[in-house]
């Protein structure tokens, strides 16, 4: 059978199959929690990253992710972004830079970066000083891989969290998870 008609089979087949199904209840979405009108937009947080990047003298093509999550249970989402271009700088054998942002109502301002992390990330259902806990993945050196908690101390989160001790992987239940690591940067 030539391709091209392997590939119309492939596409239209799951297109009939749902299309001559009776079940009419199907599966219901989650709803997105709501945003407040008060929650800065994504653009007021790139242009925050903007501004970073500037001040500190770094490339300016620089390459990221980023994930809007109400960290601090104040009703609007914080940013946390992880910088992964250019290589060399950002990142390394060890991971990547992850920069925190506080979401305010008109703006976002930096809370602090932290590196080495790899993803995925995970926040945490558990808070210390009112922030809720980020796990990461801390790997590429000569100890053993582990997943650590970052926990917030009233003003941060660490800035390197390879010293910290490791994190059950089996309590990650529950946590959502950010960055999957296929991901493409922007």
């Amino acid at each position: 059978m030539p391709f091209w008609k392997k590939l119309l089979i492939a596409c239209v087949l799951p297109l009939l199959i749902t299309a001559c199904s009776s079940d009419e209840s199907g599966p219901t979405l989650t709803p997105l929690p709501k945003v407040s009108a008060k929650d800065p937009s994504d653009a007021v947080l790139i242009d925050a990253l903007r501004k970073f990047i500037t001040q500190g003298g770094a490339p300016q093509a620089t390459g990221y992710q980023y994930i809007r999550y109400d960290l601090n249970n104040d009703g609007l989402r914080d940013g946390l972004m992880i910088l992964k271009t250019p290589y060399g700088y950002w990142c390394g054998t060890h991971g990547c830079t992850m920069l925190v942002f506080k979401a305010h109502e008109d703006r976002f301002t930096l809370v602090n970066s932290v590196q080495p992390v790899r993803a995925p990330v995970y926040i945490s259902t558990l808070q210390n000083n009112g922030w809720k806990d980020l796990v990461v993945r801390v790997s590429g050196r000569s100890t053993k891989a582990k997943h650590v908690a970052l926990k917030f101390d009233g003003s941060k989160y660490p800035t390197d969290p390879s010293p910290l001790p490791p994190f059950p992987k089996k309590n990650l239940n529950g946590f959502t998870r950010a960055f999957m690591s296929n991901e493409p940067a922007f």
